[in-house]
């Protein structure tokens, strides 16, 4: 099956529509980035469920993704909440929700941006750190959403549960983001001319940081330079 045979229906994205603006209202203030999926069916109506399953169902390798599965991990204990984080927006302050980091992860992240602040007087924010199997789905349906249901677009672009590295503590992904808002859902790949881009090029495998997916990777995925995995 290609993946632009992949049926999503009329009531489906309707339905999709009210799932992704309602939990990003209610997100606000919750700890959506650990939520499992219990709480998040509480959350929606059946009609809602029916559509949440099939998509935490689907097998992303049938349409062009290549990354290898990782399974649904527990959510861990020992993780670290990051919290006030802010970036400038549009002229104006915007606010990180509450992230969260594997300790040994967040001490990693601490070094490095020590020493990205003493090279080139700059810091990195984690835009997105650890995401509970249910909260990745979360993230997928609201960029489902986002790019107006092009799926080929988006399963190359945000993994299914199990697939996705920011599920998988043992080798935490995190995404980067400047102080100055850099990247943003409008044109994320400016990231790559970034001053932070071209240090973390140089520098965060010193700090056990790899860059998950570079520009033409052989896993699907598209040209992430701001996702990077702690690999130590």
């Amino acid at each position: 099956m290609r993946t632009k045979d992949f049926p999503i229906s009329p009531i489906e994205k309707q339905l999709i529509s009210v799932i992704s603006e309602r939990l990003e209202k209610e997100g606000e203030g919750r700890e959506m980035e650990i939520i499992d999926f219990h709480s998040l069916f509480k959350l929606l109506n059946q009609g809602e469920k029916t559509v949440v399953i099939k998509f935490r169902d689907i097998d992303p390798r049938l349409y062009g993704f290549k990354a290898p599965y990782l399974g649904k991990q527990k959510i861990p204990r020992n993780l670290i909440a990051i919290r006030n984080q802010k970036y400038v927006y549009k002229g104006g302050s915007k606010k990180i929700e509450t992230r969260y980091l594997p300790k040994p992860v967040y001490i990693a992240y601490q070094k490095l941006n020590a020493a990205l602040y003493k090279d080139v007087k700059r810091k990195l924010l984690i835009e997105s750190g650890y995401r509970s199997p249910a909260r990745q789905l979360i993230v997928f349906l609201y960029y489902l959403n986002f790019h107006k249901f092009n799926f080929q677009k988006v399963v190359k672009r945000v993994a299914i549960p199990g697939y996705s590295e920011h599920g998988f503590p043992k080798s935490q992904a995190v995404d980067f983001i400047t102080t100055d808002g850099i990247p943003n859902d409008e044109n994320p790949r400016e990231f790559a001319k970034t001053i932070e881009y071209k240090w973390l090029l140089k520098n965060a495998n010193r700090f056990g940081f790899y860059e998950s997916y570079p520009r033409n990777n052989k896993l699907g995925v598209t040209f992430e330079p701001w996702h990077w995995q702690f690999r130590k």
